[in-house]
């Protein structure tokens, strides 16, 4: 008689050792581990600097996103490429800086990499730094991202702090020139999205900018009666 529960377990058992997933390359292991003393000799050891994970990533693509300088730095001195011909839709650049990762930023730039870099959605590298880190907004202003860039919804990085209430990202920003008024698809400034969010210092910071409290949304509100829809008093009672 066959024993069906055997049977069972057996393809249960290979369905389950089918659906693990294929474990990390070498250096793809030791960057996800932080561990850079392996990482070191692994290369020394020859391991494969453009050998892929799963999801198509190098060591290299993933430091730059998810490491410190130093490993992003021994990656690039052996030789790894951050920017693979085979990956169209991924930039270092826009890694590090949703990663916050400002030390990585002048490591890739001094390998040719745009700073003002978009991904696969459109949005610049810039803009995901204006709501994560500080310093890398500083360091991709440093090597020439254009900060009145923007995205498929028309937001720019200004635009962006202002909807998270960031108000010493959007200072950096207005300091290096970013156009205080400027709209999104919606009609919307950066004023009103900190009046949307009730952000009172970043209100502060854009009208000492000399925004427009005046100007209308595409459905005609200020920012002040945005603030006012809301329930944002405090907001409102700065936009007076």
């Amino acid at each position: 008689m066959i024993n069906h529960l055997a049977v069972l377990a057996i393809l249960a058992g290979s369905t389950f050792a089918a659906a693990q997933p294929a474990a990390d390359p070498p250096l793809v292991e030791s960057i996800k581990a932080g561990d850079a003393a392996g990482l070191k000799a692994r290369l020394a050891a020859g391991a494969d600097l453009g050998a892929e994970d799963q999801y198509g990533w190098t060591a290299v693509m993933w430091a730059a996103g998810h490491a410190d300088a130093s490993a992003l730095k021994t990656l690039l001195g052996a030789g790894a490429d951050p920017a693979p011909k085979g990956a169209p839709d991924y930039s270092a650049i826009v890694e590090a800086a949703k990663g916050g990762r400002a030390a990585n930023i002048p490591l890739l730039a001094a390998k040719g990499l745009d700073c003002s870099a978009k991904d696969a959605a459109g949005v610049p590298a810039l803009a995901y730094a204006a709501t994560v880190s500080t310093p890398t907004v500083s360091a991709l202003l440093a090597c020439k991202a254009k900060v009145d860039a923007r995205d498929s919804n028309g937001l720019t990085a200004l635009i962006r702090a202002a909807q998270l209430g960031r108000s010493a990202a959007a200072s950096q920003l207005l300091a290096a020139g970013a156009k205080v008024d400027a709209k999104d698809k919606l009609g919307y400034t950066a004023l009103m999205w900190a009046a949307h969010g009730g952000w009172t210092d970043t209100v502060k910071v854009l009208l000492a900018a000399k925004a427009d409290p005046a100007l209308k949304a595409g459905d005609g509100h200020t920012a002040r009666e945005i603030a006012l829809a809301r329930g944002r008093a405090a907001a409102a009672d700065l936009l007076k």
